[in-house]
């Protein structure tokens, strides 16, 4: 089933009456993150009209396509600044002892912000800083948010929600290259509340699947068969269904444990740019 556009009645009718977990988060999110000095108002760049053109889909669980994401400008200048190679890391994860926990790919990452840590701050870059205050405007995150509350509401309701977690949001510049696997399947942590992968660059000896090996596949589960941040091989799995790489186009996930997902990837001397930026709900100290 595909929702398509919605209009300013559908956003006023559901913002009204979010269910209450949703509702909660949200007010503390535009305390937190979502703040914004006069100074910062005034430069804002208001990505909400987005969420109305986006394309959302059920199967195999709800997600969204939003094409023409970024404004032009701040799209072209996104690809003027990026990090050089020398500021791009490998990633990996804690395997804890289990086969899987160990990172599955060959993606490398730069984290941008991470509004929770004590000694982030903002980006030094300006061009970071504009995209950053663009995805964590309370606005646009209020309108993402109303328009996927019932699989975060549900979500939230599993994670028995203390008291003592707060909101914050993370930014990463992904990139992703070569004849290796970019991105194993897995299930995002489910405090990660909602995913956007926006879709910037695919480079180098492109043929005609390198758009679909380099989208992200989406695979069919049954909750909780799936532990979160257990990579396997995409190869062990079969597509439900293939979003395609298109430059300016954004991914949109709300989390869920169905939500089994992954970047096949794997040709030589093909490169792929991306932004990642994650809504969570922090851990109690």
């Amino acid at each position: 089933m595909t929702h398509d556009a919605w209009t300013t009645e559908d956003r006023q009718d559901a913002s009204a009456t979010l269910p209450p977990r949703v509702a909660a988060f949200l007010a503390s999110y535009e305390t937190g993150p979502g703040a914004t000095t006069a100074e910062q108002a005034s430069d804002l760049i208001d990505l909400s009209e987005s969420v109305g053109r986006m394309r959302v889909l059920d199967s195999p669980f709800r997600f969204g396509t939003i094409d023409g994401f970024l404004p032009e400008e701040l799209y072209q200048t996104v690809l003027r600044d990026w990090p050089a190679k020398s500021a791009l890391a490998e990633v990996s994860l804690p395997s804890d002892g289990e086969p899987g926990r160990a990172y599955f790919g060959s993606r490398k990452t730069k984290l941008l912000e991470n509004w929770a840590a004590s000694d982030s701050g903002s980006p030094e870059a300006a061009t970071w800083n504009r995209v950053c205050l663009a995805l964590r405007a309370p606005a646009f995150v209020r309108s993402l948010f109303t328009r996927f509350s019932d699989v975060i509401e549900a979500n939230l309701e599993t994670l028995k929600v203390s008291a003592s977690s707060m909101p914050s949001f993370k930014l990463y510049a992904n990139f992703d290259h070569g004849a290796k696997e970019a991105l194993g399947a897995h299930v995002d942590a489910l405090r990660k509340l909602l995913t956007i992968v926006v879709y910037l660059h695919l480079s180098g000896a492109l043929t005609d699947n390198s758009r679909q090996l380099w989208g992200t596949a989406l695979y069919d589960t049954e909750a909780g068969t799936v532990r979160p941040l257990n990579f396997s091989a995409n190869a062990d799995h079969m597509v439900a269904h293939q979003i395609e790489f298109a430059p300016n186009r954004a991914f949109v996930m709300p989390n869920t444990s169905r939500a089994l997902h992954g970047v096949a990837g794997g040709q030589m001397g093909v490169m792929r740019r991306t932004l990642m930026c994650g809504y969570w709900l922090t851990s109690p100290a």
